[in-house]
């Protein structure tokens, strides 16, 4: 199983200054009010790992997602969120311990990605993902309001998604 060890986002949405987010093996919870945050650590998640869609990302462009500010506290210049995953079973195809993908992006919506303090590009970033059956742009981060969108589609729908995640859509 993937353990995600830390989840680090600075500017990132609401979250001004630096967060760090350390998580247990096993099943982590994300707790709190209406509108302390929740939805934007699972959005920084998907946004570190490549997610495509910014509708998912919930802005209308990748600019958004930058900190605008508050009250007392200025606009952030980026957005920056870093997930470091374990990789002691070397799931991933990196000689390393712990996977550090990092991804930035600026006010003007201009991206850039590291894996292990190395620049790369979001292609590479899928593709040492994919062996631990982890896709940006899949199902293994549900996101909010997609349970009633999934619980809305016709039974042939649910069906393909359902073969899609077990993995046996492949042989049809």
């Amino acid at each position: 199983m993937n353990h995600i060890k830390k989840l680090e986002i600075f500017g990132f949405k609401s979250f001004c200054g630096r967060k760090e987010i350390s998580l247990l093996e096993g099943l982590n919870c994300i707790m709190g009010p209406n509108g302390s945050g929740k939805s934007n650590v699972a959005e920084a998640i998907c946004f570190v790992l490549g997610k495509a869609s910014r509708k998912d990302l919930r802005a209308e462009r990748l600019g958004d997602l930058v900190y605008t500010g508050g009250k007392r506290l200025p606009p952030s210049k980026f957005a920056k969120v870093t997930i470091i995953l374990d990789n002691k079973n070397r799931r991933f195809p990196v000689d390393e311990d712990e996977v550090r993908i990092s991804r930035k992006v600026d006010k003007e919506g201009r991206s850039l990605y590291r894996v292990n303090g190395k620049r790369q590009t979001r292609e590479y970033v899928k593709s040492i993902l994919s062996p631990a059956n982890i896709d940006p742009d899949g199902y293994n981060i549900v996101m909010q309001g997609e349970i009633g969108k999934f619980i809305d589609l016709s039974t042939e729908e649910r069906r393909k998604i359902i073969e899609d995640l077990s993995g046996i859509s492949i042989y049809e």
